[in-house]
């Protein structure tokens, strides 16, 4: 062999270990981040009984994450939340904030700079601690007309879930503020505003929206008409219209408040209806190709276990709750598509929050 050609193969292996390098530490497109609240592993392993199959297992990349918050191992959902969309941790009530007070930047904050489209799809009213937390910076979580304040102001493209009655005046049948601002009003200056699902689903050639389709949280999974996958898909097909990309986050939110009251049936339908907006989040992602999809609880709530001779068959005939709040318990993580990988093994529930925040933020340039 010549040595010129010598020359022009090193020059080709060297061309073709510059392309492959380029392209694992290229970040993913588009993420959609999952939350199922109070979701811990016996919560997924009774779902997985009553259905056979479910659409978690798809993912092949699995981690555990500890839940504490800075001021007790046992957190509430406005701590878990922060560390979640922040990676760092905080009070117990606090939402966006440092346990000193201070303002902590998101990560829909950090897409927002890169010019992509961020949206949230919950089962609560929006202004709920989890996806508060992905938007609002305020000491105490139950301050919803603080929050929906911020919400408008957010930046959001897409937001999905109930809670109208935190955003009409006080003068309003049902309201829950305690001033006269109309806050749908203030929205619909901004983007359209539905209280409907059949009007959402009408809502086409536009890459923003409001959706509040309750003016509480929205009716339990088994008394709607449509599911947490629907909505994802909705919210997915609006925001992908971004050619630079989006963040989701979901939230299959009252899977804790089934818990809560120690409900087992309402737990597996809850889960369930948390695993149709899983499938959808995949089956985006598989047919996208460059969709990281992440999948996690905030904590775990009812210290749920399944002792002998609780299971007959797929039937759960004496799930057993230890608590009606939440627990310390460690929870799965689930990850699918490019850099999946990052989400194995044990750690603190900061490490996820880090490790989207990392995907997402600009580099030495604006990315604007």
């Amino acid at each position: 062999m010549s040595f010129r050609s010598k020359h022009f193969r090193f020059f080709i292996v060297l061309f073709l270990a510059i392309i492959v390098s380029a392209q694992s530490d290229a970040k993913p497109k588009n993420i959609i981040f999952m939350i199922g609240d109070g979701m811990g592993i016996a919560h997924v392993t009774a779902a997985k009984i009553v259905k056979g199959s479910i659409d978690m297992e798809r993912c092949k990349v699995m981690g555990m994450h500890m839940t504490a918050s800075a001021d007790n191992p046992v957190t509430d959902s406005a701590a878990a939340g922060t560390a979640l969309s922040t990676g760092f941790r905080t009070n117990n009530d606090v939402v966006g904030l440092c346990p000193e007070g201070k303002p902590l930047k998101n990560l829909m904050e950090y897409a927002h700079e890169t010019g992509r489209a961020t949206g949230v799809a919950v089962t609560v009213i929006l202004t709920h601690a989890t996806p508060a937390a992905f938007y609002a910076h305020h000491k105490a979580r139950y301050h919803y007309d603080i929050i929906a304040d911020q919400m408008i102001e957010s930046g959001l493209d897409v937001m999905i879930g109930g809670g109208w009655n935190n955003f009409y005046p006080k003068t309003f049948t049902g309201s829950r503020r305690k001033d006269d601002r109309n806050l749908i009003l203030e929205l619909r200056k901004k983007m359209p505003v539905v209280t409907s699902y059949e009007s959402l689903m009408q809502a086409d050639g536009i890459r923003q929206i409001t959706a509040m389709l309750d003016g509480g949280h929205l009716p339990h999974a088994s008394k709607r008409d449509y599911t947490l996958g629907n909505l994802t898909d909705k919210a997915i097909s609006l925001l992908n219209q971004n050619q630079k990309g989006f963040v989701l986050m979901v939230e299959g939110s009252q899977i804790d408040l089934a818990a809560h009251d120690n409900d087992m049936q309402r737990v597996i339908d809850e889960t369930l209806d948390f695993d149709t907006a899983v499938k959808s989040a995949l089956d985006f992602a598989v047919a996208d190709g460059n969709t990281l999809v992440v999948i996690t609880a905030d904590h775990e709530t009812g210290g749920l276990s399944f002792p002998y001779k609780s299971i007959e068959g797929n039937k759960i005939v004496a799930g057993k709750f230890s608590s009606d709040n939440h627990t310390a318990a460690m929870v799965p993580v689930f990850a699918f598509g490019p850099d999946a990988e990052k989400f194995g093994g044990i750690y603190d529930n900061t490490h996820i929050g880090k490790t989207l925040i990392e995907l997402v933020k600009c580099d030495a340039e604006p990315c604007n």
